[in-house]
This record gives C-alpha cells, structure tokens and sequence, in this order.
C-alpha cells in the first residue's frame, strides 16, 4: 500500500496466502499498515481490490482472516467489508511466547 499523494513509501501490505484449489478454493488474508497511517481507510480500500481479484479472476469461494479479539481496527477493516464471525480459534498462534485466541473471519462468494 501506497498514500495516495506518495507512491514512493511503503505504508502497508496486503497477502493473500494457503491457497487452496480443488473442493475447498480458499485462502487466508493478512494485512498491516503503519501505526500513523491508521483509520485513513487505506486498509480497507487495499483488501476490497484484494478480494476483487481472489473472487474474480481466482474465482475462490472462500477468504479466512484470523484476528485477535483486542485488534478492534482488524476487527473494524473485515466487519465493513462484509466477513463474519465463524468463531473463535483457541490459542490459534504463538506471539511474543503467547498462545493467543484468534476470531475467525470469513467471506464468501456466492457467485461460485
């Protein structure tokens, strides 16, 4: 991700990663911004062209994103762009020695 006035610095990315084909054509999102670029709309402007691309020219009926409960602006960034909740995932990964719960965001395509 680029500031619209400035495309020479990096501010953030956004990966769509663990593709997978077959039966279960899906994969899991994962975005970051920098801290001072924050609420902008900058997030959530990169991942609905992100999810664009991964429905229609990848044509995947499903994206996973797994969000801490206390990343409340992840939480924000997903919710508008139409996920919900499936759960949560119980120790889901290890930050900072941490075994850490994840809610489980999905978004699906109907159109496959």
């Amino acid at each position: 991700m680029f500031k619209k006035n400035d495309d020479t610095r990096i501010i953030g990315t956004v990966a769509f990663n663990n593709i997978v084909r077959g039966a279960f054509l899906s994969c899991h999102l994962g975005y970051k911004l920098d801290k001072d670029e924050i609420n902008k709309g900058y997030t959530t402007e990169a991942v609905h062209r992100g999810i664009d691309i991964m429905f229609n020219n990848y044509k995947l009926h499903r994206i996973e994103a797994n969000i801490m409960p206390k990343n409340k602006p992840s939480l924000k960034v997903v919710e508008k762009l139409g996920f919900y909740n499936e759960g949560i995932a119980y120790k889901y990964l290890k930050i900072n020695g941490k075994w850490e719960d994840h809610i489980h965001m999905v978004l699906l395509n109907d159109r496959v």
